[in-house]
Parts: structure tokens; sequence; C-alpha cells
């Protein structure tokens, strides 16, 4: 991600450090990083929980995260955009950890009479 928030992100934005730790996850991460090295907007397939956890979210309650991340300074990690949904990349074990993440952030969604409704959008 760029250094101004609302700049337009470009994969030539990623660091050295944050393509690795994407391409860490793949079984040849080598492989992946000369692609990207050569192309560096090639798509590549990586796995989940491994070395990320993907949280998708819808795009405005992704943006509303994100900009809440944003509020302590740079180096939330890599997000992406895909058919209406913000994808946050995380440490592994976050997507299981996410509702009491939320309760814990106070986002959770709760009943007037305390009851959960539900913590993450579909």
């Amino acid at each position: 991600m760029s250094s101004t928030r609302n700049a337009t992100p470009h994969a030539s934005d990623v660091t050295s450090d944050g393509a690795a730790w994407l391409a860490s996850a793949g079984a040849y991460p080598r492989s992946t990083l000369a692609l990207w090295e050569e192309r560096p907007e090639a798509p590549v397939v990586l796995p989940c929980g491994s070395a990320f956890d993907v949280v998708s979210a819808p795009a405005i309650f992704g943006r509303r995260m994100l900009d809440r991340l944003w509020d302590d300074g740079p180096g939330s990690g890599p997000v992406a955009e895909f058919r209406g949904r913000m994808l946050l990349f995380a440490a592994p074990g976050t997507a299981q950890r996410l509702p009491s993440l939320l309760d814990w952030e106070e986002w959770s969604a709760r009943g007037r009479e305390g009851g959960r409704t539900g913590a993450v959008p579909p």
C-alpha cells in the first residue's frame, strides 16, 4: 500500500517483505517471487490458513475496519477488493478469532437484550 491513504494501490507498492510473506503461503515461493518480479500484476492463487488468513467483508464494513486500523498508522497488512467485498489479509487464526476480536473492538452486533445477532455481515 502506498504511503498516502487515498492513492490508488498498485502492485509495485508492495514491499519486498510483504511479497515474500504472501509468496510463503504457496508451494513454490521463489517461483512466485520471480514471477512477480517479472510481472508485478500477475495473479497467483495462494492457499489461506498457513501464512495468512483472509477475512472477507462487505466493502463498506471492510473499509470501516481498514480506516480504524489506519488510525493507528500504516502497516495494517495487504487488502484486496473483489466483487464488492474487501479482503483483509491477516495472521493465521484471525478468521477463527474474528467474533471475539469484534467484541473486543466493540463492533459486534448485539440485540437490544444483549443477545448476539451476528458478528460479521455475510
